[in-house]
């Protein structure tokens, strides 16, 4: 009889251990965001599961309504990233598509397509790709992308329409103060103390003294737009991470100690990381620190103290759910982000007179940085690696933005710089997926914002030219398969130089041999030598393979004319290599120069095809004339 026990026993014992996940309530799935897919018409519903054994179910069908004309469809057991999501298309039978959670009990995101009269809805086809819910239909024309403010000037909006919790979008739930239960954490405490300065009316007609949001599928707690939940030294800088869509105010000092301070509205800090003051730094002759602290109910506040606190500027991580605040001396940028991107395109909306948008489209998410000065403000670009200074110009032609002026960072990164008046109001915004960066800016001003251009300086050795050729000694350049690229600047340099003075025209070298020369040494000999024209030479290098072609590099004003007639020849004399345009750069041989001076860029070492070519004195030649060949065409014209 025992053992028949013990059987049973086992026997029920095994079923309960089998049934119990399907018994248990589990984590609801997040729903990421909303984008398109302009290349493939792809319209994207991207989720996150809280389990590595949860998937994603196909939603089961889509239902039509009229009145307005629509489909929708629903995730069922999902949440809501953020904010209710639209995309709004134009010149298409659809009209937009838009997300929002639908209910809470049990937890629904739906999704409604509104489309006209005349459109076949058997068009639409859902697809599940691991996890990710593709909406496949005709190719409609983007009207709006989604985005999310970074970076805000305007007076803070006390909004709390939206609350985030554990990433997640709920519902608000309005709770009277009676009603409110005694919690052993002490997290209801927390809440209404956070907002026991508030009074809002709810859409019951009610007015309570608090209101606080009840996350229906996780414990109870506090979240607003952005939740920070941790704050530590990391790399000479502080890392501040937390959950949802981080939002930032301009940077401002102060003295006595020097401080830098930076304020994050609809921010809430975690009680328990509150005013702790780190240490950024472990060198003894280093005493920065850090605190955060709640400001107001809904404010975070970052302090540094250091003696070098007018240098600490903000970087955005891609996914903008961390912000790391770093002296930009001490950064490496360069290892900040491995997902190299290239600026796609621009776009410009002059809304009237005084106010207009820019929007930057990148190929992939990019990890950026605003810094905002009186006169200036500054966009960092840490993880890109080109952009097309021809059509950059033709977009900002006529615009508010006509004066941006674009360069490159050293190896990798772009940096733009947009002068402003100290009145103007900025705001910046990013697209969900991190690929799109929006400038929206109002004049406050009527102060003058022309680029002031250095003046050229006038030379008295007419018909002279300096070539330098890039690198040399101990500076190989970019290397690859025992390709070093001193070697082949050289080589080029004194074939120019060649071409050159059979022409009669004088032609020097900032080095003839393999030698190393500094940057300052090169600029030191060509101002000595008061040339016409200043030529250094390069080859180009990246981390992929892929890239390849011909750059040419300005940046003063009154080089473009030169670097556009050197650029044409190129084009001309080597027909098999990619004609990669125009670049404004702040290469230093080219900024500190007073002579028209461009930076030549040759071809691709990194690119397995292009080093063959580029290492036959056929290419060599041919690069050589066009080099020659762009410098006599522009002496001719200068006289």
């Amino acid at each position: 009889m025992k053992r028949f026990l013990l059987y049973i026993f086992i026997f029920i014992t095994f079923i309960l251990i089998s049934v119990s996940p399907t018994m248990a309530d589990s984590l609801p799935i997040k729903v990421m965001g909303l984008n398109y897919d302009t290349s493939s018409s792809l319209v994207i519903i991207s989720t996150q599961v809280s389990n590595t054994n949860e998937t994603v179910e196909t939603p089961e069908k889509l239902v039509r309504l009229t009145n307005p004309n629509r489909l929708y469809f629903d995730i069922n057991n999902a949440v809501l990233v953020g904010d209710k999501k639209q995309i709004v298309f134009e010149k298409s039978h659809i009209k937009e598509i838009r997300l929002a959670q639908f209910d809470t009990n049990p937890n629904i995101v739906r999704a409604v397509i509104t489309f006209e009269e005349d459109f076949n809805t058997s068009d639409v086809q859902l697809i599940n790709s691991g996890g990710t819910i593709i909406v496949k239909t005709e190719k409609p024309k983007l009207i709006n992308n989604y985005f999310n403010i970074i970076y805000d000037e305007t007076s803070a909006k006390q909004d709390y329409s939206h609350i985030t919790a554990n990433s997640q979008f709920i519902q608000k739930v309005a709770i009277p103060l009676n009603e409110l239960n005694d919690d052993k954490d002490n997290t209801i405490k927390d809440i209404q103390k956070a907002f026991e300065d508030t009074t809002l009316t709810n859409t019951d007609g009610k007015t309570y003294d608090s209101v606080i949001s009840v996350d229906l599928s996780t414990k109870l707690k506090l979240r607003t737009k952005y939740f920070i939940n941790q704050y530590i030294p990391k790399n000479n800088g502080l890392l501040v991470s937390g959950i949802g869509q981080i939002t930032t105010s301009r940077v401002f000092h102060l003295t006595s100690p020097k401080r830098a301070v930076i304020d994050l509205p609809n921010t809430y800090l975690d009680k328990i990381i509150r005013n702790r003051e780190i240490s950024l730094c472990s060198s003894e002759n280093c005493h920065d620190t850090a605190k955060i602290g709640q400001f107001d109910f809904n404010t975070a506040r970052i302090v540094i103290t250091s003696d070098s606190a007018d240098k600490y500027i903000p970087i955005y991580s891609k996914d903008s759910q961390s912000l790391f605040l770093i002296n930009s001396e001490k950064l490496n940028h360069i290892a900040l982000e491995n997902n190299i991107a290239n600026l796609n395109k621009a776009y410009v909306k002059n809304i009237d007179s005084k106010n207009g948008e820019l929007i930057l489209s990148f190929t992939a998410p990019v990890v950026h940085s605003i810094v905002r000065t009186d006169n200036t403000l500054n966009l960092f670009f840490f993880n890109v690696k080109s952009y097309n200074e021809q059509d950059l110009t033709n977009t900002l032609a006529n615009s508010q933005f006509k004066q941006l002026t674009m360069s490159l960072l050293p190896q990798v990164g772009i940096k733009t710089s947009l002068k402003i008046s100290k009145k103007d109001i900025i705001k910046i915004e990013e697209g969900v997926d991190g690929k799109a960066i929006k400038v929206i800016i109002s004049r406050n001003s009527e102060e003058d914002t022309k680029t002031i251009e250095k003046p050229i300086k006038k030379t008295k050795n007419s018909n002279k030219v300096v070539i330098d050729p890039g690198h040399g000694g101990t500076d190989y350049g970019a290397i690859r398969e025992g390709i070093n690229e001193k070697d082949i600047t050289l080589d080029i340099s004194k074939r120019v130089q060649s071409i050159l003075l059979s022409k009669g025209i004088k032609a020097v070298l900032t080095r003839d041999d393999d030698t190393f020369v500094s940057l300052e040494d090169r600029v030191d000999f060509s101002e000595s030598e008061e040339p016409e024209i200043f030529i250094s030479v390069h080859v180009n290098s990246a981390v992929s393979t892929d890239p390849n072609g011909i750059e040419t590099h300005w940046y003063h004003d009154y080089s473009k004319p030169l670097a556009e007639i050197i650029h044409k020849h190129f084009v001309k004399e080597i027909p098999t290599a990619k004609d990669r345009g125009l670049f404004k750069s702040k290469f230093y041989v080219i900024n500190h120069t007073t002579s028209p001076a461009v930076l030549c860029e040759i071809g691709f070492l990194s690119n397995p095809e292009e080093r063959n070519e580029i290492i036959t004195d056929k290419r060599k030649q041919q690069t050589a004339k066009a080099i020659a060949e762009g410098i006599i065409d522009y002496l001719k014209g200068s006289k």
